[in-house]
């Protein structure tokens, strides 16, 4: 049955157009095209800038040349986004951007909270078409997708009369060409003037007439709740199931196919004149592949392809091994709710007789014995309170000669808008951690769920407990090849409570390797700022070959492949030729290494008719299903068509692999399924994730410890001990 992508294949015409080349200035480059941006295209190519005209003329002189559109793709997919852009605003709509272009639809029809709030509400949840280029298979093709975008029509003048509270808000200013721009958040105001700090901390003054409050979801869920109470949490509900449906495969095909069928019944036209033509989709149905399913190794070296059937069948993999049985537990809690928290407790380490999954609990599944569990109530919420608490457990833990297995910390959702010092979250963690015990937090929030949802929330939370307690609940089977393998994945957190100076981009890294025919998660968790990021890779790849070589017996001659995994936007040549210089101290192996991007924001959709008849997810494509985009860039689906929960779930987002062209391992494929397998590894869910453990791990590395870097006393030295070793961060 045919499958196709969100990608329209452009014809290119056989013709030359003239362009006139001057040495490129970025004031240069700004002046000519707020002066001539509508008689004129300005691209910037390398250290030149071409000029496009609709006559010939030109407003500056320089070398004149004629540049074949066939030989020159990236030159013509630029003016066909120009020509694009030049005929939307002819129409008197606002398109934004260039990669991608923009466009937020203004029918009343197409905005989501008029059936839920009327048309008179101050925010939208619009229709937004993007528009961008990309090469398809060697084909300069248009991608055109259809999502959604909060929109606010109002100004803060109304929020203030309205009675809304502004201070601590970010605000906006919108600029001539629609484009909204940060300006800050509220710190004071004055009758209908609103004193603003700035990012870089200078204060501003402005009319709330010229201001706009930020559309972002904290401003948004906070009028709701303004506006209407106790409603608030079901109006909110009611969105988020409008804009899944809204995002589903059927609907976001129909919008795309709408916009392409306007572009292709009406005259579109690039600079010079000549008509933009694309043509329809095409059946990629053939070049599609489907990939296997990862195997799991469990106890005893049993073998299953969906990790709870293997662990109900097999037990973990470190069953006979595992050095914490009858563990003893300490729990935090208040002590308004201890007795709740005592039977919800009883359930994860008992289970829920009534659960598909979870019958027998985390005693149960991972063969723990029998759990010695005592309870410490906090008097209050406060960070002092659990303090006291968590050196009370300690101290008596440590009197008796002995230390907790596993520390559960009951928090709140309202700890996350929390100043971190204020934050018990991360009090618990940090004073457990110094005292190597491992920590599972859970929401008081959690305990009001009836018991079949808590039943796959304890299944998921039991998991992590016994990899965070040096559990390996199982492995992940990989297929022997000729080389050792040694994955690197490179994660990312901002961490700041407030934009701004005060933030901080925080690197994490995890490694993974082949070994004894499995992948081992291996346990190096460190986090760095960017400027420390080179030299903590080389650090980290140096320190981890030295220990994996003598754990694997390598041989002098052996072949070691090398892979890394990030979400950049690009890998620099600094990443590259550190990690070369790593490479070059151990010539008695044949290393070879290849650096793998995973991007999720791309725009590229597949539409898969096999399940147009689904109760759920219809047109979308299975997990595992592939396409070949070039020699270097595959699509993976990591996330599929089962995968998701509900039918107004909308539809799954594919993951474009592409690898560097320095790479000396360029098997596209292979690593496709690498990252396949990778992404249904993780120890924090059952349930497949978005992006590979190399990845997801280190994002948690990064956010965990930039986080605890913030607290006063804390140093991250502390996890070198047992707690670095086991995976904490879950």
């Amino acid at each position: 049955m045919p499958i196709i992508l969100n990608s329209f294949p452009l014809k290119v015409p056989d013709l030359f157009l003239a362009a006139c080349q001057i040495p490129y200035d970025k004031q240069t480059l700004d002046g000519l095209r707020t002066k001539y941006r509508s008689t004129h295209a300005f691209r910037r190519q390398g250290e030149s800038i071409l000029v496009f005209s609709r006559d010939g003329q030109f407003p500056v002189s320089g070398s004149t040349q004629n540049v074949a559109l066939k030989d020159n793709f990236g030159i013509f997919c630029f003016l066909v986004k120009d020509g694009l852009t030049r005929h939307l605003a002819g129409l008197g709509r606002r398109p934004l951007g260039f990669t991608p272009i923009e466009l937020i639809s203004a029918k009343p029809e197409d905005n989501l909270l008029v059936p839920i709030l009327g048309d008179a509400y101050p925010f939208q949840v619009c229709a937004k078409y993007t528009i961008d280029t990309r090469y398809v298979q060697g084909q300069p093709s248009l991608i055109i997708d259809c999502t959604t975008r909060r929109v606010l029509k109002e100004t803060c003048l109304f929020f203030l009369r309205a009675g809304f509270d502004l201070i601590g808000r970010y605000v906006v200013t919108e600029e001539q060409d629609g484009y909204r721009k940060l300006l800050g958040s509220v710190s004071a105001l004055k009758g209908e003037t609103l004193h603003v700090t700035r990012p870089d901390g200078q204060i501003e003054q402005i009319d709330a007439k010229d201001a706009y409050l930020e559309a972002s979801r904290t401003n948004f869920d906070d009028y709701i709740l303004h506006t209407h109470g106790a409603q608030k949490d079901a109006i909110v509900e009611r969105i988020r199931q409008s804009v899944s449906s809204f995002n589903g495969g059927e609907n976001k095909k129909v919008r795309i196919e709408t916009l392409k069928k306007y572009i292709q019944s009406n005259t579109v036209t690039m600079i010079d004149g000549t008509r933009i033509e694309i043509e329809d989709a095409p059946d990629i149905q053939r070049q599609c592949e489907q990939m296997h399913k990862p195997v799991f190794v469990f106890n005893d070296n049993g073998e299953a392809d969906w990790a709870e059937k293997g662990l109900t069948q097999y037990g973990p993999y470190t069953k006979r091994t595992f050095d914490r049985n009858d563990p003893s537990i300490c729990v935090i809690c208040g002590q308004h709710d201890k007795g709740r928290v005592e039977q919800f407790v009883r359930k994860l380490l008992k289970g829920i007789s009534s659960s598909k999954y979870f019958s027998n609990g985390l005693e149960g599944k991972f063969a723990l014995g029998t759990s010695r569990v005592e309870v410490f109530a906090t008097t209050t919420d406060s960070v002092e309170a659990y303090k006291s608490a968590i050196e009370t457990a300690i101290r008596k833990k440590a009197d008796d000669g002995g230390r907790w297995d596993l520390a559960l910390v009951q928090v709140r959702q309202s700890f996350k808008k929390l100043k971190v010092t204020e934050n018990p979250y991360y009090l618990g963690k940090s004073l457990f951690f110094l005292h190597q015990v491992p920590v599972q937090d859970f929401t008081i929030e959690l305990l009001d769920q009836s018991d079949y949802s808590l039943g796959y929330s304890l299944n998921n939370m039991a998991l992590a407990c016994y990899a965070k307690m040096g559990g390996v609940p199982w492995l992940l089977k990989c297929s022997p090849t000729l080389s050792h393998e040694l994955v690197i994945g490179i994660g990312s957190a901002n961490i700041g409570q407030e934009r701004g100076a005060g933030n901080q981009r925080i690197m994490g890294i995890t490694t993974v390797f082949s070994g004894d025919g499995s992948y081992i998660v291996s346990n190096t968790s460190k986090a760095v700022v960017p400027e420390a990021y080179c030299e903590a890779l080389t650090a980290v790849l140096g320190e981890t070959i030295e220990k994996i070589q003598k754990r694997m017996n390598w041989q002098k001659g052996d072949t070691i492949r090398l892979i890394f995994h990030a979400q950049v936007k690009k890998f620099n040549k600094e990443e590259i030729e550190a990690v070369r210089a790593v490479i070059d101290k151990y010539r008695e192996y044949q290393v070879e290494y290849a650096f793998l991007k995973l991007s999720e924001d791309h725009g590229l959709h597949m539409f898969d008719s096999a399940t147009a008849g689904a109760q759920k997810g219809r047109l979308a494509p299975l997990r595992g299903k592939t396409f070949k985009l070039s020699k270097h860039e595959m699509l993976v689906y990591l996330i599929g068509q089962r995968e998701l929960r509900q039918n107004t779930d909308g539809h799954p987002r594919g993951v474009i692999l592409a690898v560097h062209k320095d790479s000396t391992f360029k098997d596209i494929k292979y690593l496709s399924a690498q990252v396949c397998s990778f992404a249904s590894h993780s120890w924090r869910s059952y349930f497949p994730n978005p992006m590979p453990v190399t990845i997801s791990y280190s994002d948690l590395i990064a956010r965990n410890l930039g986080w605890l870097n913030q607290l006063p006393g804390w140093n991250d030295s502390v996890m070198i001990g047992k707690i670095g070793q086991s995976q904490w961060f879950l």
